[in-house]
């Protein structure tokens, strides 16, 4: 399998819409450009895995900062599509992510959703640790 990790582009959006449904978020291709957009201007970074001419998977690298915590490089949104799992295409996209905070940031950060357990063991043996466990709360306008 000759895999191809490449950062997005506007003809990947359409690949990019069901990938997010198996993440369980709703997108149109024009409200998920213009989140890539967003991420871009926020100077973050979308990449995709490509398996034979096809987008199998994504993720976005973003910088954080806060105020307590500082300056950290954050990876967000990795999904490879349902059908293409378990052939390290999600490796591939976080070493790609990876390479692309260095530099930027001292630390990288993943969040992942309680109920995905896979994933966190997926992180772990990547060599990242479970810091701390929060509750998010939102509020909507």
């Amino acid at each position: 399998m000759n895999t191809i990790y490449r950062k997005y582009t506007h003809q990947d959006a359409q690949a990019l819409v069901p990938l997010m449904a198996q993440l369980g978020y709703d997108h149109s291709e024009e409200s998920l450009s213009a989140n890539i957009s967003a991420v871009r201007e926020q100077g973050g970074e979308v990449f995709v895995a490509e398996v034979a001419g096809n987008v199998r998977g994504c993720v976005s690298a973003i910088i954080d900062v806060r105020l307590a915590e500082g300056i950290k490089g954050e990876i967000v949104s990795l999904v490879v599509s349902e059908e293409a799992r378990g052939q390290g295409l999600g490796k591939g996209l976080i070493l790609e992510a990876e390479k692309w905070l260095s530099g930027k940031v001292s630390a990288i950060r993943v969040r992942a959703n309680a109920v995905r357990e896979q994933s966190h063991l997926f992180y772990e043996a990547l060599g990242y640790s479970n810091e701390k466990s929060q509750a998010v709360l939102i509020k909507k306008g």
